[in-house]
């Protein structure tokens, strides 16, 4: 059975090859290649000490293993999907058994034999017995990656209902983790280095990601014990996942879920938005960032990593210069991440062009429910972070950044998401489309921020504390510039290219 799911798979593959994005797929293939190396060069690195090294490694191992489980929990098996096998007549253990195996020769796990190939290089620094063990340590990685890939995928992946349960806050809390790691990494690795977070050194060497490197740096001191208790583990740790498996998928293969509560009556209630078209399609909107996984986990997403990156240096090195502006950091990121909503909505399009005249409605309400869910947020965090952090001169700064980035984020949202409209996946996922499109929006928003930078920092350096302050009117002001008019010429477009813009979604979905 193994043998016909590998051919199988391949021949899926291949078919998506053929119809899918090959540049895509190419950039996406240099990207792992180039990140691979980049791990596999840290272990080759000379470090003050093997037990530095060590941390450093576990921690870059915890960013690879974190990634695999979150793309497998927000997109899961691309080809062989379990509910393909629902009506055959095959044991429910036979069928796990072989999909496991199926999915631990997994090509695509081979390009993890490169980076994890750093805890070879790291034992290599110590001596040939603490190489082999390495190897043993990286083949068991590398193992536990493939054996928790699948289960992730079979509880929390497309088809497992993951929608309104928790496991969009465990795929939103996990990409978190790794995008503040990767992006504070360079804090991170100086303070493991330099052994100066206690805290960050027992939470790498715990996790089981770290535990090859442990294992390595215990056979370069000759403690065999310590050697043996880590690789046992992983070894363990793969068996208890493996065991898990046929259960997960019986329950992903016969749908059982927990039961939903029944609705319950609520009085009537007076309505916080107006009774208008505006009104209305705000109250969808925001029913939708919270139900929608698509919505909901980049927007959890923005919340913890905009305050995570600017805490970090405080945590490791001490210094608190960036507090201020996790609330600015935050609406970058809603506001990237919120960039393709109508392709993300596919074809409830229809609904909009089926009342005509809607398209300024539907542009406002939309712009209106992403302020009411991303502003009161960044606001406080902006206020409160400024006020402990002691950081008195951040608050014509923050301001006035936050202003401008409020409103011209509400401005480009609608904007972008109707200039280039991305369709989700067969799978109803974001596309690398989506993911490029994000990047892109990023720059964007955050350069909405430069006419108050550019004040206050004149201002700083002048010495003039006026002409610093005088950034939080020019942020409203270029907020409010940016705001009414791009929606405008939003909601101009989408009175235009409604209808192909409803073919390409419907084609896609």
């Amino acid at each position: 059975m193994v043998r016909v799911l590998i051919g199988l798979r391949a021949t899926i593959t291949r078919n998506q090859l053929r119809h899918g994005n090959r540049g895509a797929l190419i950039a996406g293939l240099i990207l792992a290649v180039l990140s691979g190396a980049s791990t596999l060069y840290l272990g080759t690195v000379s470090y003050p000490s093997l037990a530095a090294g060590t941390d450093v490694i576990a921690l870059v191992f915890g960013l690879w293993v974190g990634g695999h489980l979150a793309q497998k929990a927000l997109s899961g098996e691309p080809t062989l999907r379990p509910e393909m096998f629902a009506l055959l007549p095959l044991r429910r253990r036979a069928l796990a058994a072989a999909l496991l195996a199926t999915n631990l020769a997994d090509p695509a796990l081979i390009f993890f034999a490169v980076p994890f190939a750093a805890v070879i290089a790291l034992g290599a620094q110590a001596g040939m017995a603490a190489a082999i063990v390495g190897v043993a340590g990286a083949v068991l990685t590398v193992v536990l990656v493939g054996v928790a890939g699948t289960v992730a995928g079979g509880i929390l992946g497309p088809g497992a209902r993951r929608g309104h349960d928790v496991g969009t806050m465990v795929t939103a809390l996990a990409i978190s983790v790794i995008s503040v790691a990767g992006i504070t990494l360079p804090w991170l690795v100086t303070a493991l280095r330099e052994r100066s977070a206690p805290w960050l050194i027992a939470l790498v060497r715990v996790l089981p990601s770290g535990w090859a490197a442990v294992a390595v740096d215990a056979a370069s001191r000759s403690q065999w014990l310590w050697v043996a208790l880590p690789l046992a583990g992983l070894a363990a740790l793969s068996g208890m996942i493996a065991l898990a498996w046929p259960a997960v998928l019986a329950r992903r293969m016969t749908g059982i879920t927990a039961r939903s509560r029944a609705a319950r009556p609520r009085a009537e209630r007076r309505a916080l938005l107006p009774r208008t078209a505006v009104g209305a399609v705000a109250a969808k909107e925001l029913r939708l960032w919270v139900r929608d996984p698509i919505r909901l986990t980049p927007l959890l997403i923005a919340v913890i990593v905009g305050a995570a990156m600017c805490a970090i240096p405080k945590l490791t090195t001490g210094t608190g210069v960036l507090l201020p502006f996790a609330g600015a950091a935050t609406v970058v990121i809603a506001g990237a991440c919120a960039c393709n909503l109508y392709g993300n909505d596919g074809a409830s399009l229809w609904l909009t062009i089926g009342v005509p005249g809607s398209e300024r409605a539907d542009v406002r309400g939309r712009q209106l429910a992403w302020l009411l869910t991303a502003g009161p947020y960044a606001l406080a965090l902006t206020v409160l972070l400024t006020a402990v952090s002691g950081q008195g001169w951040a608050w014509p700064w923050v301001l006035g950044m936050l202003s401008a980035l409020l409103g011209g984020a509400c401005g480009l949202i609608p904007l972008s998401s109707l200039t280039w409209v991305v369709p989700l996946d067969d799978a109803g996922n974001p596309t690398p489309q989506y993911s490029l499109k994000v990047h892109l929006a990023l720059i964007a928003v955050a350069l909405t921020a430069a006419p108050p930078t550019a004040v206050a920092l004149a201002g700083s350096l002048a010495g003039l504390s006026w002409l610093t302050w005088l950034a939080v009117p020019v942020g409203i002001a270029t907020g409010a510039a940016l705001a009414r008019p791009l929606g405008a010429a939003a909601a101009a477009r989408l009175h235009v290219t409604q209808v192909d813009m409803l073919r390409v979604l419907a084609a896609a979905g």
